[in-house]
């Protein structure tokens, strides 16, 4: 455990802060899976860059994503539409591939030389969704009733493609498309769940094939599936302790945060680690 811990962290990451940090981005995506604050596993992706390499955040998350996926549609086996699915799907096909396109090509450049430009990519996306966290009930309001077509599923359908295969990062997205077709609350939940369960399955081969998914990436994941549960758990407890508006509103706050540190280049662990090493002892 600490070893493989060790070869994930960023250089100077102690493993314990490591796992901490990793542990707390999926207790986050179990609470957000368990239908309290559904935009809270927001965080998860720019919160874990902190302490990981952008490849290897993705590479981590994307199984754990898929298990979240598959319980939830198991919930909601029998709540789903399959036409407004198949159009944002089957564009988001393109998007999949152009985004492991992107993965190759860095990877056979070496990924470390991209590093900057991913962060502030997944910078800009966590204070968008943030941004949409605050504005949810305004956007959701916006796109009622106006049952986006074919043209609006092909152009949203490939852009949730790249950004799902680069930074897990299509949710407002195609909960705003799905929401247009004025679905009723369980048919959309249910429907929202079937897509990102075909868009994250789909990502798996083309994951594997660019060398981001390997035997380690599932060990790590090994030790982290428990925390799925524990986080759903915390869910149903935060529910009956905490306005969800409270905790999303935190969430909101706290990505905003990480989302401009990692826009400017700025890693506060790093920091903080460095002047507790760099303090000279009183004796």
């Amino acid at each position: 455990m600490t070893n493989i811990g060790a070869s994930y962290a960023l250089p100077d990451i102690p493993v314990v802060l490591f796992w901490i940090f990793v542990a707390i981005g999926v207790l986050i995506q179990g609470i957000s899976k368990s239908g309290f604050a559904g935009g809270a596993g927001i965080i998860s992706v720019p919160l874990m860059m902190l302490v990981m390499p952008p490849d290897k955040v993705a590479a981590t998350l994307l199984p754990i994503l898929i298990l979240c996926d598959l319980n939830a549609v198991y919930i909601h086996r029998k709540n789903k539409i399959w036409k407004p699915i198949m159009e944002i799907y089957i564009p988001a096909i393109i998007g999949i591939l152009i985004g492991s396109l992107m993965w190759w090509y860095m990877g056979e450049n070496g990924v470390k030389e991209y590093e900057k430009p991913l962060k502030q990519f997944v910078g800009v996306f966590a204070i968008i969704f943030a941004l949409y966290i605050w504005l949810k009930e305004f956007s959701m309001k916006w796109v009622e009733n106006k049952s986006f077509g074919m043209r609006v599923g092909i152009v949203a359908g490939i852009l949730a493609g790249i950004t799902s295969t680069l930074a897990h990062a299509a949710g407002p997205i195609v909960s705003l498309f799905l929401f247009s077709k004025n679905l009723g609350k369980t048919m959309f939940v249910g429907t929202v769940a079937w897509t990102f369960t075909l868009i994250n399955i789909t990502k798996l081969p083309f994951y594997i094939g660019v060398g981001l998914v390997d035997w380690s990436v599932l060990k790590l994941d090994v030790f982290l599936i428990p925390f799925i549960p524990i986080g759903s758990f915390l869910g149903v407890w935060l529910h009956n302790k905490i306005s969800e508006h409270t905790f999303n509103f935190v969430i909101m706050i706290l990505t905003i945060i990480i989302g401009i540190q990692l826009l400017i280049g700025i890693n506060p662990v790093e920091m903080i680690i460095k002047i507790f090493v760099n303090t000279p002892s009183i004796t």
